[in-house]
């Protein structure tokens, strides 16, 4: 498996000597305001044993369940732990406090929630499709049924700042969403995209190719394609908002690791909760996608390939990792001049899932008989 190249953002992980199993380390709501939503809203569909949501056209892929809010808590906490617990890196804490505040895709709301204590006065407004959020929140959180693919109701000039987070593979036309995302800034507001790379890679050839991680990934990013929602969209963020008019536009690259194999005690904490995490959405993420799109696997066949992925995921001989980008850029102030196109010195261009693409993440094994 190919190794992406040096990332700027993001230094080597070295990996810990230690081989052991990883089954030592794993034993293997709604605001009043929304309470009178239409019932089209909650009228949930459901395939597979898993709930999906019914409103909107975006016939999004990954469940509504219980369990995938389980799920999606944990990635909000590996999040957290990536951006050593800041919840966004936009320079929105510079200057005056945000008033208003959106966050598009919110899910269960657990990033709106730890904002409104790090902006008390701020007013939150969570966007998504599915009424999944909590009943009780504090009084400056808010949260809102609706498609980002369709018209936007929100006013223009409104917010400070939005913020997106894991929309791959919901978003039909990026373009538009730019358009009614920089509509809605206030002059001066930013925006901010965190996405993540469908894919399982690694630096030291230690993931074997043709590995049924590696199958699923290439199987499920076919999917979505066929599903006309592509989950090719992190790393091209940054082109796209320089494209929309945007200005101040900064992109960096993180590596997750799955999984407790890097050496480093805090690499090791965000890989051992990312693993569970992993474990807890390969399901979620795979049933509706593959059984209805791209190769149309049956359902046993979609179980009999998690159960290889479930060992690859585990295994730590397999030095697993995926990137995270985030991008966040600032609408210019009405009177001024935009400055020449620019950005970070990433340029996504060319984007390969499969593991290459220019300017991303090395990481640089150590040898278990190095000597400290």
């Amino acid at each position: 498996m190919s190794s992406p190249p040096q990332s700027l953002y993001h230094d080597a992980i070295l990996v810990d000597s230690d081989d052991t199993d990883y089954d030592t380390y794993y034993d293997g709501g709604i605001t009043s305001t929304a309470a009178s939503i239409a019932s089209q809203v909650t009228d949930y569909r459901y395939e597979n044993g898993r709930r999906y949501h019914a409103y909107g056209s975006g016939k999004y892929w990954a469940p509504n369940d219980e369990a995938s809010m389980n799920q999606e808590e944990l990635f909000h906490h590996v999040y957290a732990l990536r951006l050593n617990g800041k919840m966004f890196l936009a320079p929105i804490d510079k200057g005056t406090p945000p008033q208003h505040i959106l966050d598009l895709g919110t899910g269960a709301g657990n990033w709106c929630l730890d904002m409104s204590s790090q902006f008390p006065d701020a007013q939150i407004t969570g966007n998504d499709l599915s009424p999944v959020q909590p009943t009780y929140v504090p009084p400056n959180v808010s949260f809102e049924i609706d498609d980002f693919n369709e018209e936007w109701l929100q006013p223009s000039s409104h917010y400070d700042f939005v913020h997106a987070r894991a929309l791959y593979g919901s978003v039909k036309d990026w373009s538009q969403f730019l358009k009614n995302v920089y509509r809605v800034l206030k002059p001066g507001g930013w925006f901010e995209s965190v996405e993540t790379v469908v894919e399982i890679t690694c630096d030291d050839g230690s993931i074997p190719k043709g590995a049924p991680v590696e199958v699923w990934c290439d199987e499920m990013i076919k999917a979505a394609e066929d599903a006309g929602a592509s989950f090719d969209v992190a790393g091209k963020m940054e082109n796209w908002c320089d494209k929309q008019g945007f200005v101040e536009i900064t992109q960096k690259m993180f590596k997750i690791p799955i999984g407790p194999w890097a050496k480093e005690k805090y690499e090791k904490t965000v890989g051992s909760y990312n693993l569970v995490n992993m474990l807890a959405a390969s399901e979620g993420f795979s049933l509706r996608l593959l059984t209805k799109f791209g190769s149309k696997m049956s359902k046993t066949e979609v179980e009999k390939l998690l159960v290889g992925v479930t060992a690859d995921l585990k295994n730590k001989k397999h030095h697993a990792y995926f990137r995270m980008y985030v991008c966040y850029a600032r609408k210019p102030e009405t009177s001024e001049a935009r400055p020449p196109s620019r950005g970070s010195t990433i340029r996504p261009g060319r984007h390969d899932h499969s593991g290459g693409e220019t300017d991303c993440a090395s990481i640089h094994e150590e040898s278990e008989y190095e000597q400290h």
